[in-house]
């Protein structure tokens, strides 16, 4: 039911699957960069599912039309065909995930669920402070609020600072990495864009502790979906769907809920 296919397979263009485009544009990046995922695992039954696995550390992502229904054999599907995978991760829309909780095929469990937004049109915002790179002797600071975004979402635990000393250098000359400074020329919020693909896709978007409540992230998204729209391309990103402060930042930017998809490890006698 579920065969190899290409990266290149006409799925990809399908109305279905670019209904949810947006959703998957993690899948839609691996995709496209052959380079940097040059040997993903790559499956569909030809219609309306496709599964895409860059490397066994990472998710297994899966997409389904909404008029999907062999959703216990694709669960079966993916169980052995990633049994390599530790942990099994996936990546789907929360339909597939419900159906597998309501049928017991998994226990509810903690998950990521994620909010899909896209910016169809900006509202104003005012500005306090100002979007800007940061500068060498700033890069231990950017560091330690990328390991801050990674603890507080989950994503990495265990990261530590050495850890993204280097990757941190993008904010000192890369215009798609930013940081907000305050009226104080203080570095209090970070955040970035991605541009493969179809949208361009913001992400890691971190504001200081100390400095929260004061929309220094909301200026920032601003700014950052501002460049793109005025490029004329679409911009959109993920957020914690059960976070409710961040969410209405970003209606209040001018972006619009478009899907709703989740992260979940099944649990060992499952997988």
């Amino acid at each position: 039911m579920f065969n190899p296919i290409t990266r290149n397979n006409a799925i990809f263009k399908s109305e279905l699957f670019l209904r949810d485009v947006l959703a998957f544009s993690v899948m839609e990046t691996i995709l496209n960069d052959s380079i940097k995922y040059p040997t993903p695992k790559i499956f569909s039954n030809g219609k309306d599912c496709a599964i895409v696995n860059s490397d066994p550390e990472h998710a297994v992502i899966v997409w389904t039309a909404d008029s999907f229904q062999e959703k216990a054999e694709l669960y079966e599907f993916i169980k052995k065909e990633f049994a390599a995978n530790t942990p099994l991760k996936i990546m789907s829309k929360k339909n597939f995930y419900d159906y597998l909780v309501e049928n017991r095929q998994i226990p509810e469990l903690s998950v990521q669920t994620l909010g899909v937004y896209t910016c169809p049109q900006l509202n104003d915002v005012q500005y306090i402070g100002y979007p800007d790179q940061a500068k060498a002797d700033e890069l231990e600071q950017v560091a330690r609020m990328k390991v801050g975004f990674r603890h507080e979402t989950g994503e990495n635990t265990q990261a530590e600072l050495a850890d993204y000393m280097e990757e941190a250098q993008k904010y000192t000359s890369d215009p798609n990495y930013l940081v907000w400074r305050d009226t104080n020329e203080k570095i209090v919020a970070i955040a970035h864009k991605r541009t493969g693909g179809t949208y361009a896709r913001i992400g890691e978007v971190f504001t200081l502790p100390e400095a929260r409540g004061k929309s220094y992230a909301k200026m920032l998204v601003h700014h950052l979906t501002s460049l793109s729209l005025k490029k004329g391309q679409g911009v959109m990103l993920f957020t914690n769907y059960d976070y409710a402060p961040s969410n209405r930042c970003y209606q209040a930017i001018g972006y619009q809920l478009t899907c709703t998809i989740v992260n979940f490890i099944p649990p060992l006698e499952n997988v």
